[in-house]
């Protein structure tokens, strides 16, 4: 598991209070003081997965971030996403759904 991959982890396990998976986008929802960090784990991400769209945004209460794939790829979006899922729903996949090498 490359140095990524463990650090979405770790972002996961510690902060993340809740996530929905409605067709190819991942909606996330973290414990607020944590945006900096997503910040540049998003930025590390997008020149990895440049077909996937990021959107982050806060306010007092929790950080949000919205991960996007292509529509054709609906269907497989829980395997494209597992490195942002809890390691109970991760676990069944092996590897980074995007296919980076971390």
């Amino acid at each position: 598991m490359g140095p990524r991959l463990v650090r979405i982890r770790q972002l996961t396990q510690a902060f993340l209070r809740s996530h929905e998976l409605r067709g190819s986008t991942l909606h996330l929802v973290y414990d607020p003081g944590v945006q900096d960090e997503l910040a540049q784990v998003v930025e590390l991400e997008r020149s990895c997965c440049t077909f996937l769209e990021f959107r982050l945004t806060s306010n007092a209460d929790a950080v949000r971030l919205d991960i996007t794939g292509p529509e054709q790829n609906a269907a497989s979006a829980r395997w494209l996403f597992s490195q942002f899922l809890p390691a109970a729903e991760a676990e069944s996949r092996s590897g980074s759904g995007c296919g980076c090498k971390r």
